[in-house]
């Protein structure tokens, strides 16, 4: 995921935004609480008629990032970005 992209989920999920970071297991289930609240995560993606491209939305680019720390949540690991 590109920085432009990943700084507005980590920041959606009440994180920094800052890269590299981290986050612990006990900060995971917060974070996922505050990421399904987020208003972006209620736009999916679209086709901009104007310029004929599919717009990818934050809620699809957040999905993958929202599975892993699903996982590390279970497994009661941190997670670590760069």
């Amino acid at each position: 995921m590109f920085k432009e992209h990943a700084v507005p989920i980590l920041k959606g999920m009440g994180l920094s935004g800052e890269i590299p970071s981290a986050i612990l297991p006990d900060d995971i289930e917060r974070a996922l609480d505050l990421i399904h609240e987020c208003a972006f995560m209620k736009i999916d993606d679209h086709v901009d008629d104007n310029q004929n491209k599919v717009r990818i939305s934050q809620k699809t680019r957040a999905l993958p990032l929202i599975e892993l720390l699903v996982r590390a949540q279970k497994r009661k690991c941190e997670v670590i970005w760069r």
